[in-house]
């Protein structure tokens, strides 16, 4: 997932965009005004250079109307050109309203991407609280699953809080056989119980775990921990390092 730099930059630039868009826009849209003014004029001059021709057709020799019916067709060339000059501005501002559409929609994909990937490419949230809980959601908004209330809870430990590792696996596939989605089988798993991230997540405070991500369900957490939270693994570690 990217990082909040990354993000907050990302955030910077489309918003250098949205404020160069419009005056990009209003050029163009001010040349096409006045093509269009020209092509006006030039056709006004095509309409009274007609009706006067054909009022003194009787009156003028062939040689004076064919030089008449020349300027004419000049003035309709012009005026042809001046349309094309005004689909070309048309079309380069479509193309170019296009052009940023589909770069957010790249981004806006990219980023749905990355957050897909899971809680493990997830950076941590800094915090001037070295104490804070290491909670997070690592599940998007667009693939939140549904969560049900079940009586079959599994059985926790009594006193490390933690289910064991066929408890855990039960729990997790029981809460991925009620989502709405179907599960990529590339996927990446996590936790005890070995599955894709869902609900609610931890992170271990141990830099060097090899899990890293647990469930909160399968580590018996309902409340974000005071303090740094250790996955049992790693806490025996940790005990053992402070007895040295």
């Amino acid at each position: 997932m990217a990082s909040r730099e990354d993000f907050t930059a990302h955030l910077a630039e489309y918003n250098d965009i949205i404020e160069e868009l419009p005056l990009e826009l209003q050029r163009n849209f001010a040349l096409i005004r006045q093509q269009d003014e020209f092509v006006q004029d030039l056709m006004e001059k095509v309409a009274d250079a007609s009706l006067s021709l054909c009022q003194s057709k009787s009156r003028v020799s062939e040689h004076d109307r064919h030089k008449r019916l020349i300027a004419i067709g000049k003035l309709m060339d012009e005026a042809l050109k001046r349309g094309e000059e005004k689909f070309a501005l048309s079309k380069s501002m479509y193309d170019t309203v296009d052009r940023y559409c589909t770069r957010v929609d790249n981004d806006l994909q990219k980023f749905e991407d990355e957050q897909l990937v899971g809680p493990s490419r997830m950076a941590r949230t800094p915090s001037n609280n070295s104490n804070a809980p290491a909670v997070v959601e690592p599940e998007p908004a667009g693939r939140k699953r549904k969560k049900r209330k079940t009586n079959n809870q599994p059985k926790q430990d009594e006193q490390s809080g933690y289910l064991s590792a066929e408890d855990a696996l039960q729990h997790a596939q029981a809460a991925l056989s009620q989502s709405d989605l179907p599960i990529d089988p590339n996927e990446p798993v996590y936790c005890y119980c070995r599955q894709v991230s869902y609900g609610d997540m931890i992170a271990c405070d141990n830099e060097e775990c090899e899990i890293e991500w647990f469930h909160n369900e399968c580590v018996g957490l309902t409340d974000p921990p005071k303090g740094k939270w250790y996955c049992r693994d790693c806490l025996v570690v940790v005990k053992n390092k402070k007895k040295l």
